[in-house]
């Protein structure tokens, strides 16, 4: 387990993060998601004792201040990982050796290129020799060989094609099951996640958010309008708001018509962490994301859907 609490850092007098509290479990894969700018990378170097916080405390597994032997526990893949100015073979013996490892070498190297669709002829090959798609495989290939307690990876399908981020999601699901690795995983390729997370953090400004900020929609005088023909009065505490975010799972949905209810046309239908559907309705002229769990009611692309909302479902953002 990891527990933040009361965890402030600043630049200057810019506030990047602010978190009271969270917990996070290191066994499972959890999916920190937000814009660019949210502060999920400062959040990972910060839970890999990499950078220090203003104030405010980082507990893992029990200590605050982790000797350097449990820290060796944990694998942190940056998005853009460069390798050492020599062959993959020696990356590999280099990374093994640090973890005590190494006359385990064949096993564990034969491993971790085939979970990342490599093969031993990589092995020669120098750093500059390999693509960027490659190098980010051969980095994710050295951190797997390392068989880490919890690893930290941000935006780890970079430069990556489909078939290789499949490969890359495979790779953390066996890697769970065999050795019990925990995953904390920042990444934009949602759906690449969302397939594989069991649980999801969403980060907005520097803050822990109810959920993630997608449905972010411009308000005048107190109305939120989708087109000419769709358009709500919000309740009076969000009068002088300008910009609102909707909360995706507060969104009713339903193929026949409810009271106080609005029209739109289903756009697509996605799994979304594991047990809830993502669907997305062309409202008007926007495009409205919803999350509803899986039930026996059958979506299909293009039919009619009517859409309502939960109390609580907006949230005044400026």
């Amino acid at each position: 387990m990891i527990s933040v609490r009361d965890l402030v850092l600043r630049y200057g007098r810019s506030e990047i993060l602010n978190i009271p509290s969270l917990d996070l479990n290191t066994s499972g894969i959890t999916a920190l998601l937000g814009s660019n700018g949210s502060g999920k990378s400062t959040l990972l170097r910060i839970l890999a004792f990499l950078q220090r916080p203003s104030s405010g405390s980082v507990e893992l597994w029990g200590q605050q201040a982790p000797s350097l032997q449990t820290l060796r526990q944990i694998c942190l893949l940056l998005p853009e990982p460069v390798l050492l100015k020599r062959s993959v073979e020696q990356n590999f013996k280099f990374a093994l050796k640090s973890r005590g490892a190494l006359a385990e070498f064949d096993e564990r190297v034969d491993e971790a290129l085939g979970l990342t669709g490599l093969d031993r002829s990589f092995l020669s090959k120098k750093h500059f020799e390999l693509s960027s798609g490659q190098t980010q495989r051969i980095a994710f290939a050295l951190a797997l060989a390392q068989r880490a307690k919890l690893y930290l990876l941000d935006e780890p399908t970079n430069s990556l094609d489909l078939a290789a981020s499949k490969l890359f999601a495979r790779a953390i699901l066996f890697m769970r099951s065999r050795y019990g690795c925990g995953f904390i995983i920042a990444s934009h390729d949602e759906k690449w996640l969302s397939a594989i997370a069991q649980r999801s953090v969403f980060l907005h400004r520097g803050k822990i958010c109810e959920f993630e900020y997608k449905n972010i929609f411009d308000v005048q005088n107190g109305i939120l309008k989708f087109s000419d023909e769709i358009s709500l009065r919000l309740e009076d505490r969000l009068a002088r708001a300008r910009k609102i975010a909707i909360n995706p799972s507060k969104i009713l949905l339903s193929q026949s018509p409810f009271e106080r209810c609005f029209a739109g046309i289903l756009h697509s239908v996605s799994l979304q962490y594991g047990s809830s559907l993502l669907i997305k309705i062309k409202a008007g002229d926007v495009l409205l994301k919803c999350v509803t769990a899986q039930d026996e009611r059958r979506w299909s692309a293009g039919e009619r859907i009517y859409f309502g909302f939960e109390d609580g479902a907006f949230l005044g953002l400026e």
